[in-house]
């Protein structure tokens, strides 16, 4: 089963990229956790917690510090996979007339 990539924002303002491995009523497990910076013009990413080594089990985050858990746009899923995936996907081409 492919794993969901979600959008989840955390009660410190910060929000993520994520796929989740699993999840219940007491913790969420993701993989990949991406920060995903807006700012007037433009939309940044970079590693959540870069300085740190986020092994195979995941990162585990407690419910009480996620203030929501959404799907986000098929644009930024898109964008998401390609930062993730060992092997780069081409983008979707587009129609200009």
């Amino acid at each position: 089963m492919e794993k969901e990539v979600r959008l989840i924002r955390l009660t410190s303002g910060e929000e993520i990229l994520v796929k989740i491995l699993k999840e219940n009523d007491i913790s969420t497990t993701v993989e990949n956790p991406i920060l995903f910076i807006p700012n007037k013009d433009k939309i940044g990413f970079m590693p959540y917690l870069s300085y740190s080594d986020i092994d195979i089990n995941g990162l585990e985050i407690k419910e009480e510090h996620i203030m929501f858990n959404v799907r986000p746009t098929n644009e930024l899923e898109s964008n998401y996979i390609r930062m993730t995936s060992v092997v780069a996907t081409p983008l979707k081409p587009k129609i200009v007339t």
